[in-house]
């Protein structure tokens, strides 16, 4: 009962800090989210490099709130596999090519 409490507890002060995001609307294309991006290069670039940036634009019809950057360690797993996989399916084309 004590750590469904602990956790209940943590879990209410990670998202007490979160700020709601502002709506993705013409007045606001073209703006930062996290709000301080805006304000202070630094932090543009903090949030740049972490992968956590997203910008306000226009996407077909509909304004939307868009990553600009991706972190590379969320790339890894899934990079190597897609990449292994292409290189296995074309050598084994070439092998049949050469076969014939």
């Amino acid at each position: 009962m004590k750590y469904m409490v602990l956790f209940t507890l943590l879990g209410a002060m990670c998202f007490a800090r979160q700020e709601p995001k502002p709506a993705c609307n013409a007045k606001s294309q073209g703006r930062f989210w996290p709000e301080e991006a805006n304000a202070d290069r630094q932090a543009t670039r903090r949030f740049y490099q972490s992968g956590e940036l997203e910008m306000c634009s226009l996407d077909g019809w509909k304004y939307r709130w868009k990553r600009i950057s991706v972190h590379v360690r969320d790339l890894g797993k899934q990079r190597r596999a897609e990449t292994s996989e292409s290189r296995f399916a074309a050598s084994t084309e070439k092998g049949a090519e050469a076969g014939r």
